[in-house]
């Protein structure tokens, strides 16, 4: 068995110093490569360097501790950028929920604000304009059922129902272009 080993099994402070001094940078080092965080690699290998003290008395190494300690500090990096993973992933199904959230929220707000103007458009068409309107678009009917159901020719239901859609083009632009825009960066 190893001396060193022998002297960590005992308790030797003086053995885990040197070791530590031995090992340190060049741990820092080939953790870097992996992690390529400096702070996270520094994290790595005095985790392990502490792990191996705690567990000094139980330590069964049959290669060298500078290899047993690269094979430690390997796994623990690897561990690391799972956790990483793991983690990015969780934050980036969190903001996806939440942007979800926001934008069904977003939408129910436009969609009742959209719903509010159309229904002030309407009130300011005049009526007949506004009942031709409403058989045209709310109940769908064709322009030749709506003329015969309010006598009137269908050229007639034809400029009314161009009339109230251009009243709603003009009272609604603003709301649209900002309802566009809104959807081009969401």
């Amino acid at each position: 068995m190893d001396e060193t080993i022998k002297a960590l099994r005992e308790g030797n402070h003086l053995a885990f110093e040197q070791l530590f001094d031995n090992c340190y940078e060049s741990l820092c080092r080939y953790a870097y490569s992996i992690l390529k965080d400096m702070d996270e690699a520094e994290d790595v290998v005095q985790k392990t360097l502490c792990k191996l003290w705690d567990q000094r008395e139980m330590l069964d190494i049959r290669s060298s501790v500078k290899s047993y300690l690269y094979r430690i500090v390997h796994n623990e990096c690897l561990n690391t950028v799972h956790q990483q993973i793991n983690h990015k992933t969780h934050n980036l199904n969190y903001l996806s929920a939440m942007n979800s959230s926001v934008d069904d929220v977003n939408e129910h707000i436009a969609t009742s604000e959209l719903q509010q103007r159309i229904d002030k458009v309407l009130t300011k068409l005049p009526p007949q304009c506004k009942r031709v309107f409403e058989m045209s678009r709310l109940e769908q009917l064709s322009y030749s059922e709506i003329s015969k159901n309010l006598g009137i020719s269908i050229n007639t239901v034809e400029n009314q129902v161009s009339k109230a859609l251009k009243i709603f083009r003009i009272e609604l632009k603003d709301f649209l272009t900002l309802c566009f825009f809104l959807k081009l960066f969401n």
